[in-house]
């Protein structure tokens, strides 16, 4: 009964480190698709957050490019003076920007330099008396992107470090006469962008509770197929042989049959005897021992079906009568020669076996069976432990 236990421990192990194998194949590829999307939906939100940023300062400089030409206009070429001299211009342009600073805007002025390239405020969009800059103040710049605008008369951007207030600045040159004579200066508050991120983060969480989530319903519902295909198949399997049983051959066995099979029927000699003298348990184990050794036999491609009480069958294929006959003899002398010991009763046991060999395919399944079971009844009415073949 051990090396039984221990074939059918085997056929269980082999499955299930196949089934196993099958899962962490299929787990890795999701995984691997999930690690593509997630890449990929990284680059995405890059993308937008680049294209928000693109946004916001391509806006800002329409604004400017904008509010420089009314600057000019306003001055007749001669911006820095007339802020300088005139009151009611210089309010109005602060009015101007007051209009143009908008939630995102921390900062908007705008400022010029002397002679000597220190900077100094003209104008300020903040209306809070103790933090208004008036003009003529000093303006302390920090970073060369100012100097660059001056220098070059073209538009600077610089994106402030993360976890500052401040998420970009921008200088935009107004020019007369070919140069630069002040910049119009906006620092652009970080909350945007802390927004934006905090949105990407979210759904970032999101995206990230959605793939464990599919995952764990992914392994779920494997867990669950393998476990109904478990029970599935323990339908089939005879709760004490473990052999397959009758379920199986008219479910399964049936509907898959193929051309040229044979058929052996088996009875264990004088069965009803050993339970009479021994009982039921050595009658069981009887039975266990038997199916072990015949499985032992059986090649991987047969059926060995416990058929009913001590009767067992096995269905195989293309073998002609001459190898039936010989592959039945040494089921049974392997019976016969071998011994059941049960605790301190040994037993001696013998099989009768009938073979059907030469079943037609236009004969039904029933008709084949009967032809064995015929030479099975042969078998023992001629003294058992022997082999027939039907006629």
């Amino acid at each position: 009964m051990g090396s039984y236990q221990n074939l059918l421990q085997q056929k269980i192990t082999n499955l299930t480190q196949s089934k196993v194998i099958q899962f962490f194949v299929l787990l890795s590829i999701i995984i691997s698709i999930s690690i593509i999307a997630l890449s990929e939906y990284k680059s995405i939100m890059q993308e937008t957050r680049d294209r928000l940023n693109s946004k916001v300062i391509s806006f800002h400089l329409e604004t400017f490019d904008e509010l420089s030409k009314v600057f000019e206009k306003n001055t007749q070429k001669n911006f820095v003076n007339s802020v300088h001299d005139n009151k009611l211009i210089r309010e109005n342009f602060e009015d101007m920007l007051r209009l143009l600073r908008i939630s995102t805007v921390e900062n908007l002025f705008v400022i010029t330099k002397d002679q000597e390239g220190r900077y100094y405020f003209l104008l300020d969009s903040e209306t809070d008396e103790d933090k208004r800059a008036n003009i003529n103040e000093p303006f302390n710049p920090f970073g060369d992107f100012w100097d660059k605008c001056y220098e070059e008369n073209k538009v600077q951007i610089f994106h402030h470090p993360q976890d500052q207030n401040l998420w970009i600045s921008v200088s935009y040159p107004i020019i007369q006469n070919n140069k630069t004579v002040a910049i119009i200066g906006a620092d652009i508050s970080s909350q945007l962008d802390l927004t934006t991120q905090m949105n990407l983060k979210n759904f970032t969480v999101f995206f990230l509770w959605i793939l464990i989530l599919s995952a764990l319903w992914f392994v779920l519902l494997y867990v669950s197929a393998l476990y109904f295909r478990h029970k599935y198949h323990e339908g089939y399997l005879d709760s004490l042989t473990h052999l397959y049983n009758r379920k199986y051959l008219n479910d399964i066995l049936l509907k898959r049959l193929g051309r040229g099979y044979q058929l052996f029927m088996i009875d264990i000699d004088f069965f009803k005897k050993i339970n009479d003298t021994y009982g039921h348990d050595v009658g069981d184990y009887v039975l266990v021992e038997v199916a072990n050794y015949m499985q032992q036999l059986t090649r991987e491609e047969d059926s060995l079906i416990r058929y009913g009480g001590e009767e067992f069958l096995i269905y195989t294929t293309q073998l002609s009568s001459r190898q039936c006959v010989e592959y039945a003899n040494r089921i049974r002398a392997k019976i016969e020669n071998t011994p059941i010991i049960y605790k301190d009763i040994e037993c001696k046991v013998t099989i009768s076996i009938g073979i059907n060999t030469e079943i037609s395919n236009l004969e039904s399944f029933a008709d084949a069976l009967k032809k064995a079971d015929k030479a099975l009844y042969e078998a023992k009415s001629s003294g058992r432990n022997c082999v027939k073949v039907a006629k």
